[in-house]
């Protein structure tokens, strides 16, 4: 009976020994979720930046501008991410620019070269960075349509 308890206390040993020598597999622990961001952007066209902020702003432009801006306002951004101010004109997507937003509320612009040629209409809008419009801005370049003639 001694025998039996003895040899049953070592097989139970060596198997706890053996146990506690077999490598457990270990799942690195998942990363915590992005905090969730609602972008929000102020959006206008302008002919110049002066001190972060826009001048020169409107709807309608001169063919001879030369360059305009996009200028934003990005308010809501809780971790640093990215935004892109696509260009179109005439529907056609003329240029995209990617721009950091690195705080709660962030200024930023980009610039787009004007031809002489490229009358019609445009639209900036504001995309973040999966790919939602956050805002957008139409204007016109070339002279406005005349307006009509008073009826009589």
């Amino acid at each position: 009976m001694k025998l039996t308890v003895s040899l049953l206390a070592l097989v139970v040993l060596v198997a706890v020994c053996g146990y506690a020598q077999t490598p457990q597999q270990t799942t690195p622990p998942t990363p915590p979720p992005a905090p969730e961001q609602t972008l929000k952007a102020e959006v206008q066209v302008c002919t110049g930046i002066t001190d972060r902020m826009p001048t020169g702003g409107g709807t309608s432009f001169g063919a001879d501008v030369g360059a305009l801006y996009c200028w934003c306002k990005i308010t809501g951004a809780k971790t640093e991410t990215t935004i892109k101010h696509v260009w179109s004109f005439n529907g056609k997507e003329m240029a995209s620019v990617e721009l950091p937003v690195k705080s709660v509320a962030w200024r930023t612009n980009s610039q787009k070269k004007i031809l002489p040629a490229w009358t019609g209409n445009w639209e900036v809008k504001v995309v973040d960075a999966a790919g939602n419009t956050l805002g957008s801005v139409a204007f016109t370049v070339g002279a406005a349509a005349p307006a009509e003639a008073p009826k009589q």
